[in-house]
């Protein structure tokens, strides 16, 4: 195979990230006659630029279609490997913000000092990688070395800390990977023995015109395919290891595994069901969206009974993960990616206020926030902000309308009953957020704390504010994002 042009274009973007963590691990490596601000300070701004390149590359070329790795097909289209086109613009746009505002989270005096800064940051950009050759991947092999490009690096920084937790964390999370890759290699194996093909498009086509013997082999097989995924974006039920993982790691790195690890992991599943495994009318759609009503309700409940902030994220990055799968059931990929962009921005900015608080009450409680709205109205005003466009509630109104897009996709595909699911799971959810608004509000039993913000943290918190306000008032922006 030849590469072209076209072929180095498509693949730019990736190239570029892991090219850059490979530099940041020989700066970390080789420079150590530097101080250690100066080594982090190099090493983040590095990390910085390349994921800015990542970000005006896609912005410059979002209009265009950019096949890579391709072969002629016996019949229908050519195969590709790799597609770069407007939805995978947008979702390589979402993965980026998110992973840049990880690293704005993770500057000189944020990060936790037990952390070796060069492994982190080569870490975050090796499964950024993995990331976006998910979002653009096009045949099954590439899916599965891109998805496994995004989680082992994931479970080494869950790890980094070197303390139980972390440890633990870690483990769950890699015996959880391994036997969903397992799962869905077994049922890559059968689509290739009914279908002929790795390539997605070549697949999709193959599918309708199999006979219904081959058919319900077909069907097993894509079902597996999607609970391996389901496995890897934690949806209901194979869910139980995210609570725990997200409390042992590093409220970094917890923060990079809701926003682009779950990204990546939504990305990859909505590039199957669209473009391959799961064709407009399949049952395995069906499937999706019994997912997606499990994985909300169940992920809401739970989040109703937690009582420290980083368990009630983790619980309700599960819930929102079912409004997510909701609009993926229908193939409605422009509502899952806006919805997707709007959770990124928030989610940052929440994780942000989360770990500028347990610096000084590492016990992470709710009741640690009480009075924060007279002590600290700032950040406590950011974090009220971001909580209410999770909950879909006004001044949130990019929550609002991102939640009123997948209601619409599922209505207009005739899934009534999940409509009435999801409206039950809102109202829930207004509960699970406002609930910890209300400790913000409440009278704290001591005098409440005041908390010395640096200014990274504050110049984060307050970008995804403004990016989340700026999405409320244009709501259009998030839903052109795969167009």
């Amino acid at each position: 195979m030849t590469l072209t042009w076209t072929d180095w274009q498509a693949i730019a973007v990736p190239l570029v990230l892991a090219v850059g963590a490979v530099a940041v691990l020989l700066i970390d490596s080789f420079w150590r006659s530097a101080s250690g601000q100066l080594r982090h300070t190099v090493v983040t701004l590095l990390t910085v630029a390349v994921i800015l390149f990542g970000l005006v590359f896609v912005w410059a070329q979002r209009d265009d279609f950019k096949p890579a790795f391709c072969r002629p097909a016996v019949e229908g289209p050519a195969e590709c490997s790799l597609v770069f086109e407007p939805l995978t613009a947008g979702l390589w746009a979402v993965l980026l913000i998110g992973a840049l505002g990880v690293v704005g989270l993770s500057a000189y005096r944020l990060l936790s000092a037990d952390i070796p800064v060069g492994e982190y940051h080569f870490l975050l950009l090796s499964a950024l990688v993995g990331a976006t050759v998910l979002a653009g991947a096009r045949d099954l092999a590439t899916v599965v070395i891109a998805l496994e490009v995004v989680s082992l690096p994931s479970f080494a920084m869950v790890a980094l800390r070197r303390d139980r937790r972390g440890s633990e964390g870690a483990l769950k999370a890699f015996l959880v990977s391994v036997l969903s890759t397992a799962v869905m290699l077994f049922g890559i194996s059968y689509l290739y023995g009914v279908t002929g093909s790795l390539y997605l498009s070549t697949i999709a086509n193959r599918l309708s015109g199999l006979d219904p013997e081959l058919r319900r082999v077909a069907f097993a097989a894509g079902l597996f395919v999607i609970v391996g995924f389901g496995f890897k974006i934690a949806a209901v039920p194979f869910h139980g290891w995210l609570p725990d993982t997200y409390v042992g790691a590093p409220i970094e790195v917890t923060a990079f595994l809701a926003v682009v690890s779950k990204s990546a992991g939504v990305a990859g599943l909505l590039v199957l069901v669209t473009s391959g495994v799961a064709p407009s009318g399949s049952e395995l759609r069906t499937v999706v969206a019994i997912l997606a009503a499990l994985t909300m309700t169940v992920g809401n409940l739970a989040a109703l009974r937690q009582q420290e902030a980083v368990r009630l994220l983790a619980w309700s990055s599960i819930g929102q993960v079912g409004f997510l799968l909701a609009p993926l059931a229908v193939g409605d990929a422009q509502a899952v990616v806006g919805y997707l962009a709007a959770y990124v921005v928030v989610t940052v900015g929440a994780f942000g206020a989360v770990a500028v608080v347990q610096r000084h009450r590492p016990g992470g409680l709710l009741t640690d926030y009480r009075g924060m709205v007279r002590s600290e109205p700032g950040l406590a005003g950011a974090l009220i902000f971001f909580l209410v466009v999770l909950a879909g509630l006004p001044p949130g109104l990019a929550g609002l309308f991102t939640k009123f897009a997948a209601f619409q996709a599922v209505i207009d595909a005739h899934l009534g009953w999940l409509a009435i699911v999801m409206a039950i799971n809102v109202m829930i959810g207004l509960a699970v957020y406002l609930r910890w608004v209300a400790e913000l509000f409440r009278l704290p039993a001591e005098d409440p704390f005041s908390v010395d913000i640096e200014s990274p943290a504050v110049a984060m918190i307050a970008l995804c504010a403004a990016t989340a306000a700026v999405l409320s008032i244009l709501p259009s922006t998030l839903f052109s994002l795969a167009i």
